[in-house]
């Protein structure tokens, strides 16, 4: 039988948990006519210490999947809350146990059959109540050193999400900075483009004017010539009457010498 059997009417001889070791229940007759006696006193207390051993097990059970949902999605402020009223109840539940060996510890009398009988089942039920706080205080060690472990690797992780955050801010800046140094290049481009631009529109109209120029001088020197030429077609044609005229008095004056 198991530790939360210890003690109470009707259970059978036998074994004390995993850890050994027998005790004889009372009988119910006995029970009936003993019940005033001090070592069927001691038996009831010691199947209470059992079922609170039983029950103390049963809250560090829960406790264990509770604590199991540290460091998953699951865990936050609910969790954090359970974990810690369950810490509680059990500690609650220690402290009573506690109370009840130290009572039952100090109170122990009867026959020498009967006190030897009580104080092997408080030896064996002291040990197992041990073997189950350490158990206990196991699992809050294991939970704070996972809880301990998840929190530097999530302070570790923020950090490297801030070194992240960092270097991707001065990679924006930097491409910033570089799109406004091209954007500079491009304005500085498009205004020598336009001061070139400017520049040969000026030439050109540099060159029509000079074109004017030239055709205002070509012309004056094609009136000049125009005029010569016609000054010298009337002499071409003054000379022309003349040596006709010439012709007709020289051959009149050869008809009136025949």
């Amino acid at each position: 039988m198991s530790f939360q059997d210890v003690g109470k009417p009707g259970a059978k001889s036998g074994s004390i948990g995993a850890y050994g070791g027998s005790v004889t229940a009372m009988s119910s007759a006995n029970m009936l006519s003993s019940s005033s006696s001090p070592s069927y006193s001691n038996q009831e207390g010691y199947a209470q210490v059992s079922d609170s051993i039983l029950q103390y097990k049963r809250n560090i059970d829960i406790l264990k999947k509770i604590a199991i949902q540290f460091g998953t999605k699951a865990d936050g402020p609910v969790v954090e809350t359970q974990y810690k009223v369950q810490v509680d109840v059990v500690k609650d539940l220690g402290q009573r146990i506690d109370a009840q060996l130290n009572k039952l510890g100090s109170s122990l009398s009867g026959t020498q059959a009967s006190m030897a009988k009580s104080r092997a089942t408080h030896v064996k039920l002291t040990r197992d109540y041990r073997l189950v706080e350490q158990t206990f205080k196991n699992l809050l060690m294991d939970t704070r050193q996972k809880r301990m472990a998840h929190q530097q690797f999530m302070e570790q992780q923020q950090r490297t999400n801030t070194v992240r955050a960092e270097e991707e801010s001065q990679m924006q800046m930097q491409m910033q900075l570089q799109q406004e140094r091209l954007n500079e290049e491009i304005m500085r481009e498009r205004e020598a483009e336009i001061r070139n631009i400017n520049k040969g529109m000026q030439t050109v109209n540099a060159i029509y004017q000079d074109l004017a120029h030239l055709v205002v001088t070509q012309q004056e020197n094609v009136d000049q010539i125009e005029t010569e030429m016609e000054g010298a077609s009337d002499n071409a044609k003054q000379g022309l009457a003349q040596i006709q005229k010439a012709n007709q008095s020289h051959a009149q004056q050869q008809c009136t010498i025949s």
